[in-house]
């Protein structure tokens, strides 16, 4: 089963939550904390990586000065 990233909208809060692809397309996912069904979906972007493996450093524009990690 796959994992997905809810929010539950009762309690405010965002789970990691394992649960069947059936479960989510019906919404009957649980809120692990207060039981409700009224979880969302969130959406986050997979990271950008380079050549090399490391990961696309979110301030390599020149007008902030760069990547604080480059050096």
């Amino acid at each position: 089963m796959p994992f997905y990233d809810m929010y539950c909208q009762k309690c405010d809060k965002e789970y990691n939550i394992m649960a069947s692809m059936s479960d989510k397309t019906t919404r009957q996912i649980p809120c692990p904390e207060c039981g409700s069904l009224e979880l969302e979906t969130v959406y986050k972007s997979a990271p950008a990586y380079i050549k090399g493996g490391e990961p696309a450093c979110p301030n390599s524009s020149s007008a902030c000065g760069g990547c604080p990690r480059a050096g």
